[in-house]
C-alpha cells in the first residue's frame, strides 16, 4: 500500500510530524498536494475538506489515506503509523507513553536530546538533507503571533 499524506504544500506545520514517521517507517507514500497533475495539488485537499460523499470527511489537515481508512488529526495519524510500522513500543503503556511526546516540551532536556538523536538515524538524516523535506517557514501553524506574546507584543 502506498500512503497518500494531505497537507499544506508549502508549510511543514503538523504535516512534518507525519512525514518523519513515514520516512523513517521506509513507508511508500505520496505527498498528494505538492503533487502537479489531474487529481493532485491543493485541489485534491480541498475536496477532501468539502466532505461530499464521504461518510466521514476529515476536519482539517493534515490527513492521511491508508487504503480505505482515512485518518485525520496528527495525534491519530501518529498512532496508527506507530505500532504498524514498529515506530512505537508494542505493549500498550509504552505506546500511550510515546502518544504523549508528540509536538512542543522545548524546555525538556532530554526530550531535546530524543530529537537530536532521531535526526542522526540514517533515513531521517536522508529526509532532512532531501529535496523532499519543505524549509522551515512561518506560514501556518509556525508563524509568529505577535499579540500572543507576553506584553501583548509591544
Amino acid at each position: 500500500m502506498i500512503y497518500e499524506l494531505y497537507y499544506w504544500p508549502e508549510a511543514q506545520g503538523r504535516g512534518e510530524f507525519v512525514r518523519l514517521s513515514l520516512e523513517e517507517a521506509g513507508a511508500p507514500y505520496r505527498d498528494v498536494a505538492r503533487e502537479p497533475g489531474r487529481g493532485r495539488g491543493v485541489g485534491a485537499l480541498v475536496r477532501f475538506l468539502d466532505g461530499r460523499n464521504l461518510e466521514r470527511p476529515p476536519f482539517a489537515p493534515p490527513f492521511l489515506q491508508a487504503g480505505r481508512l482515512l485518518i485525520g488529526q496528527t495525534a491519530n495519524i501518529l498512532q496508527y503509523l506507530g505500532p504498524r510500522h514498529g515506530l512505537a513500543p508494542k505493549d500498550e503503556g509504552g505506546r500511550l507513553w510515546t502518544h504523549q511526546l508528540l509536538p512542543g516540551a522545548r524546555r525538556y532536556r532530554r526530550l531535546l536530546a530524543l530529537r537530536a538523536r532521531v535526526e542522526q538515524r540514517p533515513r531521517i538524516a536522508a529526509y532532512l538533507a532531501s529535496a523532499r523535506r519543505i524549509p522551515f517557514n512561518e506560514q501556518g501553524i509556525f508563524r509568529h503571533y505577535p499579540e500572543l506574546d507576553a506584553g501583548g507584543g509591544e
